[in-house]
């Protein structure tokens, strides 16, 4: 039978553990690495590993996978499982196997600091196994291997960065709200895989939460596919920044 004593310490646990969710911050503030020395010195130090290790290289020679992890104040660290990936796990599992195993024996992470204080982060790396064995060049970084896209950009942007600039402060709604002085903010997000937005955030506050919102909706309301970054010739999901400007009225 259970108690209404036993009831409430439940419901204490899991309104501990929404406490903590809520604490880990999506990303680390501009500027911070996760990791001491960067994230050249995290490639370094992957292919440091795998070749002390001797281990062994993917044989599909196209296989990553995505580390997505949570880096503490202590500096330990934690992979972070999505469900939503589950499939991408099975076409890829040597190379998320491969990424676990290495990941034991990383010890030099950095963990996030806002306003003063040290707080839980979520940060991710790429691993393209193949360019991290004999194929390994110092200083690489996946970001460098971007490929060009049918629309001639990196970021894969329909008409090119100024024309969606131009088209998503045409989408936003600023009926209600007036200004005296120019200001800007900063939009973050990702083009995923099927070169859809996901993950839409305000990186730089307006400092207006209504007129953040009415921003972010303006985003969400462009329904135009995206052709997504490829890395290694693979379409992989690329974190995009959006400084969007507001000019004083005439």
């Amino acid at each position: 039978m259970i108690t209404i004593k036993r009831v409430l310490f439940i419901m204490n646990i899991l309104l501990s553990w929404q406490i903590s969710a809520q604490q880990i911050m999506d990303r680390y503030p501009k500027g911070q690495n996760s990791y001491e020395g960067g994230d050249v010195q995290f490639y370094k130090d992957f292919h440091q590993i795998v070749t002390d290790k001797s281990l062994k290289p993917c044989d599909n020679k196209k296989e990553f996978f995505t580390l997505k992890l949570v880096v503490y104040e202590d500096a330990t660290v934690k992979y972070v499982k999505d469900e939503l990936n589950n499939e991408l796990i099975t076409k890829n599992k040597c190379a998320f196997d491969l990424s676990l195993e290495v990941l034991k024996h990383m010890d030099q992470w950095k963990p996030a600091v806002f306003d003063g204080i040290k707080k839980p982060a979520v940060t991710r790396f790429i691993i393209f196994p193949d360019a991290l064995f004999d194929g390994y060049k110092e200083g690489y970084l996946p970001q460098n291997f971007i490929e060009e896209t049918v629309f001639g950009k990196k970021e894969g942007l329909p008409g090119g960065i100024n024309n969606f600039r131009n088209e998503v402060v045409r989408h936003v709604d600023l009926r209600g709200f007036e200004w005296n002085q120019p200001f800007r903010l900063v939009v973050v997000f990702v083009v995923n895989k099927e070169g859809k937005i996901d993950q839409l955030a305000m990186e730089e506050s307006s400092g207006n939460a209504e007129f953040d919102e009415r921003v972010l909706e303006g985003i969400k309301s462009l329904r135009k596919k995206w052709s997504p970054a490829r890395i290694h010739g693979e379409p992989v999901d690329y974190r995009f920044r959006l400084p969007l400007s507001f000019s004083a009225p005439k």
